[in-house]
């Protein structure tokens, strides 16, 4: 079933996962756990490379915290957004973090992902 057609809580919960594993990924440095819901011509070497880059200079990005809480879903032309409140480990504040999902053949795919 299309992303766009599910309900608000089974977006949710697939996006959970996915986002679960990105932490689980980044936390550990581990690009092929954090790259595995991307789109296939997403995962390149440039990606990969500017990923290791924040992972080396932003305590934030390898400390992030299995706790979150979930703001909402938007719905957009062709993909949903996924909004949550997330925190780090070693560094203060609220950081929020955007998650873009799409169908793609029948799958859903990270198409982009941001976290301020």
């Amino acid at each position: 079933m299309d992303i766009l057609e599910q309900s608000d809580a089974d977006i949710r919960k697939v996006a959970e996962t996915i986002w679960g594993d990105m932490v689980n990924g980044a936390n550990s440095r581990d690009w092929d756990i954090y790259s595995q819901h991307m789109l296939a011509e997403s995962v390149t070497e440039q990606a990969r490379a500017s990923v290791e880059h924040q992972w080396q200079y932003s305590k934030m990005f390898t400390s992030l915290t299995e706790e979150r809480e979930f703001m909402g879903v938007l719905r957009q032309m062709d993909h949903v957004l996924v909004l949550w409140k997330q925190w780090s480990t070693k560094v203060e504040g609220d950081f929020l973090v955007m998650l873009y999902l799409k169908s793609v053949e029948g799958d859903v795919k990270v198409i982009g992902s941001w976290i301020r």
